[in-house]
């Protein structure tokens, strides 16, 4: 990993950016690799669970053959109870018991949402939401669904698994109205994430999973865009300290470079160019982050319309 960038003028750049968050606990789940993914149905009112056997069909339909990994099955009751089924047909082989074990979905019980998670500069970012001021303090009751023993499946089979297991649940509980991503720090409404928003099915878990956040640099007229969510995956976040680009041009880019590395994986090398927007060819260096949760990125520079003084 390249080390980190320290010159002064990316601390000056620091200094300017606007409504820099204080660290919080939420900013943990973004900023390093998770083992266990996990993600939050969000609720206006009390939590309606459905019968153990309506869930388990559905698991089955969408998964396959799945096992309850309990000996008396029961739907979860309360936010610290949870249950979870092993999928029999998406299993992991552990290199050190040289054995393989089935991947697992969870579901936590329901309980209040505690909004203090969310600061200001977080949703600024909730873009996929765009009455937010209605909308979020709708967002009073919870319940958390993950993945386990998953980590060693490959990349889209594993967070495919996620994605398909979110819609399943919006299925189930049409009470509910979006779904929260800490890892991404995402908001994504429930008819929004019901819409896929890319051209390959397989990219469905980036609905949710991956967030393109823009900022303004006070005092200047530059721009900073970057993603939230990859380093969650063992993928580089990506950022693109800019000025004289139109902001949608660069979302669009950011979010064809994020999909190349959700395919690829993590290929691009300090060194590398990548394609711009106007077909430049743009340097990719590692970074430490402008802007927080702090965490290594990939940056793009996109020579003459680069912000700072680079």
């Amino acid at each position: 990993m390249k080390k980190k960038v320290k010159d002064r003028e990316k601390m000056q750049d620091k200094e300017k950016m606007q409504d820099k968050p204080p660290k919080q606990q939420g900013d943990t789940l973004a900023n390093k690799w998770h083992s266990v993914y996990t993600f939050h149905l969000l609720f206006e009112k009390p939590v309606e669970m459905p019968e153990l056997s309506v869930f388990m069909e559905a698991l089955k339909s969408h998964f396959g053959e799945i096992i309850p990994m309990s000996d008396t099955p029961h739907m979860p009751e309360s936010a610290s109870d949870l249950m979870g089924f092993a999928l029999m047909d998406h299993p992991v082989y552990f290199e050190d018991k040289k054995q393989e074990y089935p991947s697992q979905l969870l579901l936590f019980g329901a309980g209040e949402f505690e909004q203090g998670i969310w600061n200001e500069m977080i949703c600024s970012q909730f873009w996929a939401c765009q009455d937010k001021e209605n909308f979020l303090p709708k967002c009073k009751y919870s319940l958390m669904a993950s993945n386990m023993m998953a980590a060693g499946l490959p990349r889209k089979e594993e967070y495919g698994i996620l994605a398909e297991y979110a819609d399943m649940l919006l299925e189930l509980f049409p009470d509910c109205i979006g779904i929260y991503w800490p890892h991404s720090q995402c908001l994504t409404p429930r008819e929004y994430y019901q819409q896929p928003h890319w051209n390959n099915p397989e990219y469905h878990f980036l609905d949710g999973g991956l967030n393109v956040r823009f900022f303004n640099i006070q005092g200047t007229d530059e721009m900073l865009f970057d993603t939230l969510g990859f380093t969650a995956i063992a993928l580089p976040d990506l950022q693109f300290h800019c000025k004289n680009l139109e902001p949608n041009d660069v979302v669009y880019f950011l979010r064809n470079l994020a999909a190349y590395l959700y395919e690829c994986g993590d290929v691009i090398e300090d060194g590398n160019t990548v394609e711009g927007i106007h077909h430049e060819k743009w340097v990719c260096r590692r970074e430490d982050s402008m802007v927080g949760p702090d965490r290594m990125v990939l940056d793009i520079h996109p020579g003459e319309y680069a912000g700072g003084n680079r």
